[in-house]
């Protein structure tokens, strides 16, 4: 396997931070042959979410001893969304089936053959695929983790929220109790 193809599989949810910003050749380029004649554009941005940019360009008249110049990037950062991309997708719970109908419904099954293997293939995909979906068996809901006191003391201040007649000291002590109640059920 070439290096490049590695590199170009590694880069497929990068962003090129250098060509959405358009300048003009003069500040482009980033490269200088040592006779000075050619230039070219070989030091690029990178980024894996596209928003954040909002300028990269080259630091025209810096001294850096090399061949090459800055370049320099404008980001802006949002914590609402890099929190956002750092969640998670919920995972998928694993199936369970019952093992005593899985094996009976898959002795009962009309299990055919024919004579083309791919056709043969997606009939069994079919089969086993029909089967599992008789098989399969519910899984148990986690006991929950608040308490139905907690739940009620919950309730009881969502209603105190929405009262406007209610006072500051009995808001506070609700938020209280709430609070001790959550604590203590979340650490059984």
């Amino acid at each position: 396997m070439r290096i490049g193809t590695v590199s170009q599989g590694s880069c497929q949810c990068l962003f090129h931070g250098n060509s959405f910003f358009q300048k003009k050749q003069s500040r482009r380029w980033t490269w200088e042959s040592p006779n000075g004649m050619t230039h070219a554009e070989i030091d690029h941005i990178l980024t894996n979410t596209r928003w954040c940019l909002l300028d990269t360009s080259v630091v025209p008249l810096s001294c850096t001893g090399s061949d090459h110049r800055l370049l320099r990037a404008k980001i802006r950062f949002s914590r609402k969304l890099e929190k956002n991309s750092l969640h998670r997708p919920r995972g998928k719970s694993l199936t369970v089936y019952d093992e005593n109908i899985l094996n009976d419904v898959l002795s009962k099954h009309d299990w055919q053959i024919e004579e083309n293997p791919i056709g043969d293939y997606d009939l069994l995909v079919e089969g086993v695929k029909s089967c599992a979906a008789f098989a399969s068996v519910p899984q148990a809901r986690r006991s929950d983790r608040i308490s139905i006191t907690t739940r009620e003391l919950l309730e009881k201040r969502r209603k105190l929220k929405l009262d406007p007649t209610s006072k500051r000291l009995t808001w506070l002590v609700i938020n209280a109790s709430c609070r001790r109640a959550l604590q203590e059920d979340l650490q059984r």
